[in-house]
């Protein structure tokens, strides 16, 4: 046995939601440990980049842990979050690409995805807690009028970016 999670979900899950393309240009991360066979782990690579993935990551499952509830949980209890608004239901018209971008993944399934929270919550609680700081950042600068806070907020959010690369 080696773990395995593929960087490929959609927002809707189900024999109905596939698609011949998922796994194309995406990531498959594995858990491989001090048991597993090294020509497992060659067989297992060609199979993944032969179905379409980019590449492989390999990590230690509480590494796989954490990070996911930064990149994938922490993203979902957001957009969930952010459809909430009054303002969500009233955006007819208004709305384009951002708005698409933060709220595709509110469609979740909420039984999985409490369950792979509840999993997990010791470190998407942390992210959760960071995200809330960063927030309040910003909402504390709006509330001053503190044009120059604003915009370093913003500016240390690009260039973080930046430095990150990819997506």
């Amino acid at each position: 046995y080696i773990g395995g999670h593929p960087m490929a979900g959609r927002e809707r899950g189900g024999f109905t939601a596939s698609s011949e393309d998922l796994y194309v240009g995406a990531s498959m991360i594995l858990t491989p440990d001090k048991r597993t066979d090294m020509q497992l782990l060659e067989t297992l690579k060609a199979f993944f980049l032969d179905i379409g993935f980019a590449g492989l990551t390999f990590s230690d499952p509480e590494e796989h842990d954490r990070i996911i509830a930064f990149t994938s949980q922490l993203a979902h209890i957001a957009s969930s979050a952010y459809v909430k608004s009054p303002e969500a239901q009233r955006r007819r018209g208004f709305s384009a690409g951002s708005f698409q971008d933060m709220t595709r993944v509110a469609r979740l399934d909420e039984d999985m995805w409490t369950e792979l929270f509840l999993d997990d919550a010791d470190y998407l609680v942390k992210e959760l807690d960071i995200l809330i700081e960063n927030l309040t950042a910003y909402s504390q600068a709006l509330k001053s009028g503190d044009a120059e806070r604003v915009r370093a907020l913003l500016r240390e959010g690009r260039e973080l970016k930046a430095a990150a690369g990819g997506n």
